[in-house]
């Protein structure tokens, strides 16, 4: 029986069913592609499956990176283990508690990941959820003359390892250029590549005329209709274009437990104007 996709809303996004991640037939890779480049966000329930059955998964969508923290609580290196979990006071994942800022992953890197396929284990009573933003949606918004400003425009990222929002970030972790527009090469749709938590300044602008521009673009990127916000339970996965997908995190009490489990699909390509 063929996969049932159905859109989560309209900002972007799109449920999942009749598949069940344990057995892949070739046809459901295919139509799981297809509607991963449509709705950017896809979603499945229910999906009961191991660390190893979770990189099979993975594999539909392309390459498996290997992660960049080894988790106690999995024995494989291509799983990256996001939780608030500690043992005798050390966390045992990364990224651990509360809210997060809108970001592209790994876009403070020389070759940003395509995608990621995110797991939930375990969820917080309240809170914990993952926004996603439609940055296709939110390029194709913008007014004319903002866009004929950004044209080959290049923004500066950078990310400090666990910094959760701008003001955490001390400088330390890596940094890389990439246009501020980037074409999405399977469907030439073009995606603003800015976000909150990891784009420093727009390289040649003044810093006052650069901070003002980005406030601009992520104000309006992060527009709530441009935003679908998935409120996980245990069984679910997520998969995200991370070309064009940015995301976010709300709040939850550090007193509860959250234990997601991602693996990271990797891209040949880099973001191209």
């Amino acid at each position: 029986m063929p996969i049932v996709v159905t859109p989560t809303g309209p900002a972007l996004g799109a449920f999942i069913g009749g598949f069940d991640a344990r057995r892949i037939a070739p046809e459901d890779a295919k139509a799981l592609n297809e509607a991963y480049l449509k709705y950017h966000v896809i979603v499945l329930r229910g999906q009961n499956i191991d660390d190893a059955q979770h990189v099979e998964f993975g594999k539909c969508f392309g390459e498996i990176e290997k992660a960049r923290y080894k988790s106690p609580l999995t024995d494989r290196d291509d799983i990256m283990v996001i939780s608030n979990i500690r043992e005798d006071g050390v966390a045992v994942g990364q990224l651990p508690d509360g809210e997060m800022s809108f970001h592209f992953d790994r876009i403070h890197q020389a070759k940003p990941c395509r995608g990621a396929a995110l797991r939930c284990l375990e969820t917080p009573g309240e809170g914990g959820d993952t926004c996603f933003a439609n940055m296709v949606s939110a390029y194709e918004t913008l007014p004319e003359a903002t866009k004929r400003k950004i044209e080959g425009k290049l923004g500066v990222n950078s990310f400090t390892y666990t910094a959760t929002s701008r003001s955490m970030k001390d400088g330390s972790g890596p940094r890389a250029t990439h246009p501020i527009v980037r074409r999405i090469p399977e469907t030439g749709a073009k995606s603003l590549y800015v976000c909150r938590l990891m784009t420093d300044r727009v390289e040649g602008m003044d810093p006052a005329e650069s901070d003002a521009l980005l406030d601009e673009l992520c104000d309006h990127a992060e527009n709530p209709r441009f935003v679908y916000q998935h409120q996980w339970r245990p069984g679910d996965i997520v998969v995200w274009d991370n070309r064009c997908t940015s995301h976010a995190r709300t709040d939850f009490s550090e007193s509860e437990r959250r234990l997601m489990k991602r693996v990271t699909i990797g891209d040949n390509a880099l973001p191209m104007l």
